[in-house]
């Protein structure tokens, strides 16, 4: 899990570096028309990074999360039989601890969802393609602002 940490890592830094790039462009062409329309494109590669960063971070929670199902079961049974027993204003806050449980719950019924996106081919072509062209926007970036100013 340590591999998909670090690529997580790598996929945020690059996801910044193509929204630091892409604000670059925006205040280099903001004037120039239609050519400012080129800096809201390059802010794509940085939304896919930073989704695939957010996936693989999930990706690498999800032994921990397995391994601490059991408990989390345990603990929404238990706030279960104190809604269950509650009465008058307590009502209300055993309520909201069922409903938080259960929504913690809902993760455990679905243990595989984290891993789906990594499943679409064309999720991981995008991925890699916006790998590949940050660097490309970073240039732009700058030979932007070299020309602005």
């Amino acid at each position: 899990m340590r591999t998909v940490r670090v690529t997580a890592k790598i996929a945020r830094w690059l996801g910044t570096a193509a929204a630091v790039a892409a604000g670059l462009l925006a205040l280099a062409l903001y004037d120039d028309g239609w050519w400012a329309a080129l800096a809201v494109l390059a802010a794509i590669p940085a939304l896919v990074l930073w989704f695939f960063s957010f996936v693989l971070a999930e990706v690498a929670e999800l032994p921990e999360r397995l391994r601490g199902a059991p408990e989390e079961v345990a603990q929404l049974g238990g706030v279960i039989d104190e809604l269950r027993r509650a009465r008058g204003a307590g009502a209300f806050r055993a309520l909201w601890r069922v409903a938080i449980r259960a929504a913690r719950a809902r993760e455990l019924a679905t243990p595989w969802a984290p891993l789906l996106p990594l499943l679409s081919v064309w999720f991981l072509v995008t991925t890699a393609i916006s790998a590949l062209v940050v660097p490309l926007i970073v240039l732009a970036a700058f030979v932007a602002l070299a020309v602005a100013t």
